[in-house]
């Protein structure tokens, strides 16, 4: 198994989010319920299908090139770290999802701490790989702010399809997360798992 930067970050994230689904299947979560609770859930659905979508398209521009150069187009003329601000929108549905305020204040806090911090490291590498250019662009560009009116599509780019596959599998993973999240709810209110507790 091949270790990056990233590594570390993806272990805990995975850690992260199985320990809301456990949670999710122990508790009674009060925020939403009958209508409203599916709706809510429908909300998080939507949430991280955008960013599951939005993802593929970043990887679209940075598949195999974020090492070696510095990208501007497409989503990253808009914002410095797209993929981060996607998966920031993903966990704000998986919290819609779980029908918990509490669950959905947490993941936004914890993610965007654990998000903020990779950003800054980012920043770091592509400082110390590409020197003036880079500070250039962090001045045009900012990290999570879009700037919308900056969007810019080159009119080709080379994909690599093995790089851009990963990207595939896990926007797959986040639609896989959400129909876990939705099993492990219906288990909960069909009182097929114990309840440790009750959230808002």
């Amino acid at each position: 198994m091949t270790v990056s930067r990233s590594t570390p970050r993806l272990r805990l994230t995975a850690l992260l989010l199985l320990g809301v689904l456990v949670l999710v299947t122990t508790t009674e979560r009060t925020a939403a319920t009958g209508i409203a609770g599916l709706l809510v859930q429908l909300v998080g659905l939507a949430c991280i299908a955008c960013a599951a979508l939005g993802r593929v398209w970043a990887s679209v521009f940075i598949a195999g090139y974020k090492d070696t150069q510095l990208v501007r187009g497409g989503p990253y003329a808009v914002l410095r770290h797209p993929l981060y601000a996607l998966s920031l929108l993903a966990m704000l549905g998986a919290g819609l999802t779980t029908r918990s305020v509490t669950l959905t204040v947490a993941l936004l806090a914890v993610f965007a701490a654990i998000y903020a911090r990779a950003a800054r490291e980012e920043d770091r590498f592509l400082r110390s790989a590409h020197g003036d250019a880079f500070d250039r662009y962090a001045r045009e560009v900012n990290a999570f702010l879009p700037r919308c009116s900056a969007y810019t599509v080159p009119e080709a780019i080379e994909v690599r399809p093995r790089v851009l596959w990963k990207a595939f599998l896990d926007a797959g993973t986040l639609l896989g997360y959400w129909a876990l999240l939705i099993l492990a709810d219906a288990l909960q209110r069909a009182a097929l798992t114990p309840t440790w507790m009750a959230l808002p």
